[in-house]
């Protein structure tokens, strides 16, 4: 059973990926663990470890059980089918520690297959995801679902992959195991200027002959070198309305500045109702 961990901090935006965990178990067989961390900056020296070890009890205690209310009641409303979860709680101290590092940390112990977090706004890359999503998205080794705050919870059916066709003889098997096990189909979008466009011709018709389905799609765009990627990308996600959007990357803060950048015509902060699922691409 594949495992997804779902990170918290009881806020509402956070109920956004605890929710799309909820619709994505319920339509595969994956465990969830939701989970909550707690940073604590170093305590007062006056605090000796029985106090400081007793203190971090207590808030584990009182954030294990709000957090198992919070899962249970955000599970009725939803009124999805019985999944398999489980809660746990911890409280990190120190100078020097991030909730970001802590997260991945504990995605490795427990061999998560991916981790799910939600997003906190809009605008440059740091205050749409918000600081711990951000270091996730750059750093994390482990696939990354980010769901946005607008997400509104609905049945999946189809996935945007949006792709360089560079590699995607590896990277379509995982688009293509994640949409069979959930019964969507799959649109590939590939975007680049007329002329490459052109150059690559026979390329691209070999992988869309090779993959091509009545479930994969293959759609080559043209792009405007006056918009950016972004106003491309959230254009057809608009347009084809899917699920769930798949990117693959080198986590190079500088590429994900230009995908995420703002244009002044166009408005755009990839502020969608749509949840990304980011994988690191294997560096050649």
């Amino acid at each position: 059973m594949k495992k997804i961990l779902v990170t918290t901090d009881f806020s509402a935006n956070s109920k956004k990926a605890i929710r799309f965990a909820m619709q994505l178990a319920s339509q595969n067989n994956y465990k969830l663990v939701f989970y909550n961390v707690t940073y604590v900056a170093i305590r007062p020296n006056a605090w000796d470890t029985v106090y400081s070890g007793s203190s971090n009890t207590s808030e584990i205690s009182i954030n294990q059980e709000k957090l198992e209310n919070l899962i249970t009641k955000i599970h009725r409303e939803s009124k999805l089918a019985e999944i398999s979860y489980e809660c746990d709680c911890e409280v990190a101290e120190g100078p020097f520690l991030n909730v970001g590092n802590h997260i991945m940390e504990y995605a490795e112990k427990i061999k998560a297959n991916y981790i799910c977090v939600s997003t906190t706004g809009s605008g440059s890359i740091s205050k749409l995801f918000g600081s711990t999503a951000s270091e996730l998205i750059l750093k994390s080794t482990i696939p990354l679902f980010v769901i946005p705050k607008n997400y509104i919870q609905k049945e999946f059916s189809s996935i945007c992959y949006a792709s360089d066709i560079e590699n995607i003889d590896s990277e379509i098997k995982k688009v293509v195991e994640l949409a069979d096990s959930l019964k969507s189909k799959i649109t590939i979008l590939h975007y680049d200027y007329d002329s490459y466009l052109k150059l690559d011709k026979e390329k691209l018709n070999n992988a869309a002959k090779k993959y091509e389905s009545e479930k994969i799609f293959f759609e080559y765009k043209k792009l405007n070198p006056k918009y950016t990627i972004n106003y491309h990308i959230r254009k057809d996600v608009l347009l084809i309305k899917p699920s769930l959007v798949v990117l693959f990357t080198k986590q190079n803060r500088n590429w994900f500045d230009r995908l995420f950048e703002t244009h002044h015509s166009s408005n755009m902060s990839f502020n969608t109702k749509v949840p990304l699922l980011i994988f690191r691409k294997k560096e050649k």
